[in-house]
């Protein structure tokens, strides 16, 4: 039964990917998929081929792994956390021999250090994975590396993070300093160095940030 699955998860790959493909590359629309596991061994699938090609075929490959990649914090945690059991790629990992430039060898780590995808559509799905997200350990933890993109990246991070509302916009900042003893001196320092970057882009974030910072701080956390 093991096998039957795999062959048929496997078609199911090839069949979203063939009838998907022409309209994805025009229009920049993410693939459906038929279960999570699917998307999972969609995710995975795109991920080893992307980081076994060359150049050119790594852009086709690392675009089939973006459209596959999640757009809300529910499914990222449907396929990387664990409730009742494990996500389905919550144990898995990239290769070795494979994921050279892929941060704790991990999905993610690869998502957070994509280049090929426009920019303006590779952030709205980072700020829409991390909306509403929370601190649980492991592969569901600091906004999945957002925080480092308002850093380095900040203009294309803070125009996307700018459509949301104030709430989602709060809740993406929290889930970046989030965890069972957020006020530490490491979340302090990033703040300090975050602020001011973020300010001078966008003085509405800049608020929504010193809000949230100052609230996380005082909670007392029970994790």
């Amino acid at each position: 039964m093991k096998v039957i699955r795999l062959y048929l998860t496997f078609y199911l790959i090839l069949l979203t990917t063939s009838s998907c493909t022409a309209q994805t590359e025009k229009y920049f629309k993410d693939y459906t998929f038929e279960s999570i596991q699917v998307q999972a061994d969609s995710i995975h699938h795109f991920a080893l081929k992307a980081l076994s090609e060359n150049t050119d075929s790594r852009r086709k490959w690392e675009r089939k792994f973006f459209y596959a990649f999640p757009n809300s914090f529910p499914i990222m945690d449907s396929i990387f956390g664990i409730k009742k059991k494990p996500g389905p790629l919550y144990h898995t990992k990239i290769p070795r021999k494979v994921q050279s430039y892929v941060s704790r060898n991990s999905h993610i780590g690869f998502f957070s250090q994509l280049t090929s995808i426009p920019t303006h559509k590779y952030y709205d799905k980072y700020v829409n994975i991390c909306i509403n997200g929370y601190w649980q350990a492991d592969k569901i933890r600091a906004a999945f590396g957002f925080g480092l993109h308002l850093l380095n990246n900040t203009k294309p991070a803070c125009e996307a993070l700018s459509k949301k509302s104030d709430s989602e916009i709060e809740s993406v900042f929290r889930f970046i300093f989030d965890g069972p003893h957020p006020d530490n001196e490491e979340n302090r320092h990033f703040f300090r160095t975050l602020l001011p970057v973020v300010k001078a882009k966008n003085e509405r974030l800049s608020k929504l940030l010193i809000i949230v910072f100052d609230e996380l701080t005082r909670e007392n956390h029970k994790h």
